[in-house]
């Protein structure tokens, strides 16, 4: 993987889901406790729009390809909508506040 620059600590790569480069970090398409090693770079807005909007069950059984995420018609609703903000806009919800800590089912 070629990475752009450093910024703050984390590489600059385009991601592969809005095609923004922006500095990403590794995502399981598949979530890792669900047994998932594919790792692709993402950013925190798709990253966290994909959590927010699948549970980890959903990942695994339908959602498991960069190709299935990016044909819901959500994902694609969300993605003109990051497209028309700021080049430096950042996409943050509330699923951290809501969850129950342990380990996930």
């Amino acid at each position: 993987m070629l990475y752009e620059k450093v910024q703050n600590g984390r590489m600059t790569e385009t991601c592969v889901f809005c095609k923004r480069k922006f500095p990403t970090r590794g995502h399981h398409v598949v979530p890792r406790c669900k047994g998932g090693t594919e790792i692709v770079p993402t950013c925190h807005s798709c990253e966290d729009f994909i959590h927010k909007t699948w549970s980890h069950n959903e990942l695994r059984d339908t959602f498991n390809t960069v190709e299935t995420i990016l044909a819901d018609a959500r994902f694609q609703k969300f993605q003109r909508w990051l497209h028309q903000q700021q080049e430096t806009a950042v996409f943050w919800s509330q699923r951290n506040r809501i969850r129950r800590p342990g380990r996930y089912r």
